[in-house]
């Protein structure tokens, strides 16, 4: 699906929205958890949701959560954003922790994002709570894009994953760095100069979705602290995958 760093979505997911990272050791979530593991108490998704995004968006953003049959909306905003907390089944269907709960990732996608791309990790949801197989969802997932029910990324497609609080891999620490996803139609995308030694741009292509991610990394965390790539004292560290 979108591939956060992970992403994936998209949503990152919703992506949301996610690279499949190369694990190491054996995965412990070869199958879906009980659902419980995978519920959050509604205030604490509902906070952890905002923290994707600064104040100046969050704050009038809809926020999602994940209820028995998929995500509800929790809080009607104002701005055309659209937070949520991605699980691990944005990831790929070859993702190694695409069962995994401990994977929490924190979104918060514009209104070309959540009109384009969000219906996909939408839908998504509803199969895997319903007890769809892996296999029954990824042939469901080629068929949509056949029929073109599930959609190319809209021009502008962005979504924040700046939450200090995020796991985009479990174990942790797994909060990899802040950075904003911009989602284009793979067969349109352009190089950015992407993957390469000092710039702090990641791309990764999804093996599910014909999507590419651009993931820009940003100095700091959403509550305005510094994140990893800009150290106070030293020069700013490379992104790496994993």
């Amino acid at each position: 699906m979108y591939r956060t760093m992970y992403l994936l979505i998209p949503v990152l997911s919703l992506a949301m929205i996610s690279l499949a990272r190369a694990d190491v050791g054996k995965d412990p979530y070869p199958a879906m958890a009980p659902v419980a593991q995978y519920m959050m108490d509604r205030d604490a998704e509902i906070a952890l949701a905002r923290s994707a995004a600064p104040k100046a968006i969050s704050d009038d953003a809809t926020i999602l959560t994940l209820g028995k049959n998929g995500y509800e909306t929790a809080v009607k905003g104002s701005n055309e954003f659209t937070c949520f907390v991605g699980r691990s089944w944005a990831n790929d269907f070859n993702a190694t922790d695409f069962w995994d709960p401990r994977d929490l990732t924190p979104n918060c996608w514009n209104a070309a994002a959540v009109k384009s791309v969000l219906p996909e990790f939408i839908k998504r949801t509803q199969w895997v709570l319903a007890g769809v197989s892996k296999d029954e969802m990824a042939a469901r997932t080629k068929a949509a894009w056949a029929s073109h029910e599930f959609q190319l990324p809209a021009p502008g497609s962005v979504a924040y994953m700046m939450s200090k609080d995020q796991c985009i891999h479990a174990p942790s620490p797994c909060n990899w760095y802040p950075h904003v996803m911009f989602f284009v139609a793979t067969a349109a995308a352009q190089k950015w100069g992407d993957n390469l030694k000092g710039v702090p741009v990641v791309s990764g292509v999804s093996h599910t979705d014909p999507i590419t991610t651009f993931m820009v990394v940003v100095p700091k965390w959403s509550d305005g602290s510094l994140g990893p790539y800009t150290p106070a004292t030293s020069t700013p560290k490379t992104p790496h995958h994993g």
